[in-house]
């Protein structure tokens, strides 16, 4: 939360330095960010309340310090039929999660549970008392651990469950990295605390918030992108459809699009204390055009405050960084 809160703090205290004419653009870029801020806050102090103790106790004493004594672990593993396109929830407080899109009809979970402890009597116990929770109804698979009533504990959860291509996806997680591959429905995701990589198939969309860590979608072929992040670098490498949305931004770090060639798009790149850079010649039209210089058909051009045509245009990429540079390149 004090990160959230300086972030904010930071963007209300930079807005009366710019200058007047630029004052609307920034408020809009601005506005996007606390709002995405706001929304995802709430989600944490949500959970925050009704897991306080639990919370309380792994952060004394986080997953992986060595100073706490040797790792136990205690494996679970369990498949149930979901068919080929139903939805798959899943809420993880502290451990990696893999997601990996197949063929059949069935989930397959496997969740390592691990913790550290000079003790192995209070090891082994502090892992029997976290519950994998499977809750099954038509069409729709929920997964939870959680410490059985009366405990808390800090024991950390390592998912790696393999699931129909064309499953939905609704996953939470607060502390952890999370890997997507070779999925083809829709997939969305908050992320509090950890990286997010998305490698390889065609989801239907992609819906992600990410508060702290890097944001990565690789070798993607989707219709509708949409990631918003509060801090780490977001990177798209896929194709680029003529009817598709992508909607990237960060507030710290960096937003790279990297795609064929011959891809046609329309694009709109704010950043607030970046550069933005083409490597694609640009038609520039709007507002925008007269704050470069030169011949504005070669591409590579540098700026802050971009809005132009690819080719026959298409796609539309909306790309914005609050303190980072933007970069769209050819591969």
């Amino acid at each position: 939360m004090k990160t959230i809160t300086g972030i904010l703090v930071t963007c209300a205290l930079v807005i009366p330095a710019s200058p007047a004419a630029a004052q609307g653009d920034i408020q809009d870029q601005v506005e996007r960010i606390v709002s995405s801020a706001l929304t995802i806050a709430a989600d944490a102090l949500d959970s925050v309340v009704e897991d306080r103790a639990d919370r309380a106790a792994r952060q004394r004493g986080g997953p992986g310090r060595d100073d706490r004594g040797p790792a136990y672990t205690e494996k679970f593993e369990k498949t149930v039929r979901l068919g080929r396109n139903g939805r798959l929830e899943l809420l993880s407080y502290s451990g990696d999660v893999e997601i990996v899109g197949g063929s059949g009809e069935d989930v397959k979970v496997t969740a390592t549970k691990s913790t550290h402890s000079g003790n192995e009597q209070a090891a082994r116990a502090a892992l029997s008392a976290m519950a994998i929770e499977i809750n099954e109804r038509p069409g729709a698979v929920a997964i939870q651990a959680k410490p059985t009533s009366g405990r808390s504990n800090s024991v950390e959860v390592n998912y790696v469950i393999s699931v129909p291509a064309g499953t939905s996806l609704d996953l939470k997680t607060y502390s952890g990295d999370v890997t997507i591959r070779s999925m083809s429905g829709d997939i969305r995701l908050k992320s509090y605390s950890g990286d997010v990589v998305v490698r390889e198939g065609k989801p239907a969309s992609i819906d992600l918030d990410s508060v702290s860590g890097d944001v990565s979608l690789e070798q993607i072929d989707s219709e509708r992108v949409k990631v918003n992040s509060l801090s780490g670098d977001v990177v798209f490498k896929g194709k680029l459809s003529k009817t598709g949305r992508y909607d990237l931004s960060t507030n710290s770090g960096d937003v790279q699009v990297v795609t064929d060639g011959g891809a046609s798009f329309e694009v709109e790149a704010r950043t607030f204390s970046g550069d933005v850079t083409s490597d694609f010649p640009l038609k520039l039209g709007g507002n925008f055009s007269s704050q470069l210089s030169g011949n504005n058909s070669r591409g590579a051009r540098r700026n802050n405050d971009i809005r132009g045509i690819a080719n026959d245009g298409g796609a539309l990429l909306t790309l914005h960084s609050f303190s980072g540079d933007i970069l769209i390149s050819k591969r």
